[in-house]
């Protein structure tokens, strides 16, 4: 069985995305947003700030180290389309090769895995977001897995993931509690998003 994978949720400063892939978390979950006031991508952990532009720009904070363990959650504030090409050619420049990248726009994460091979996680948060998945699987480019909110993954919800072609990995988020972590465990999750990471790396 594969490890479960350990993901620090909401980083917004390099020394403490160093300090928890020193400790063993295997992605750091960064918030990029593209501000109004600044004309940058930067990363955020709340949409006010993000909106006013405040925040680290996201180049201080895709350093090399930082660079192969960054899983980036989109949340795009200006038209999609020019979001997504500008933020395609900014982690072209930067080098950031594969990176992992989810989001609710899965067209969006589509248009990324096409022009820099992107592996996109396509956000669920209910039960309608989970039909439209269904719906829509033809249309889009077939994600690496799933980012889903944990409340939503049960036995039935895990079952249809595996039967999924090439074995969709599925990353649970947000969870801080240390008993719904161990049900997630259970059903096989393939990754934790979690504030909790510290505790989350003792389970493994």
């Amino acid at each position: 069985m594969q490890l479960m994978k350990v993901i620090a949720h909401g980083i917004t400063d390099p020394k403490i995305a160093k300090y928890a892939i020193s400790k063993g978390v295997d992605f750091v979950e960064i918030d990029v947003s593209k501000q109004i006031l600044v004309n940058k991508f930067t990363a955020q952990h709340n949409s006010f700030m993000g909106i006013l532009g405040l925040g680290p720009i996201l180049e201080t904070l895709l350093t090399k180290e930082i660079r192969t363990r960054a899983f980036l959650d989109l949340k795009p504030i200006s038209y999609r389309e020019s979001f997504t090409l500008k933020l395609a050619d900014l982690l072209a420049k930067l080098s950031v090769k594969e990176v992992r990248v989810c989001g609710h726009n899965w067209t969006m994460l589509s248009l990324l895995e096409k022009r820099i091979s992107a592996k996109p996680y396509y956000t669920i948060r209910d039960e309608e977001g989970l039909q439209k998945f269904r719906q829509n699987m033809s249309k889009l480019a077939k994600p690496v897995g799933l980012s889903v909110k944990h409340d939503l993954i049960d036995k039935k919800f895990m079952t249809f993931v595996r039967g999924l072609p090439a074995g969709r990995q599925v990353w649970a988020w947000t969870v801080n509690d240390i008993n719904e972590t161990k049900r997630l465990l259970d059903l096989n999750v393939d990754g934790i998003i979690t504030d909790n990471w510290e505790n989350t790396l003792k389970l493994r």
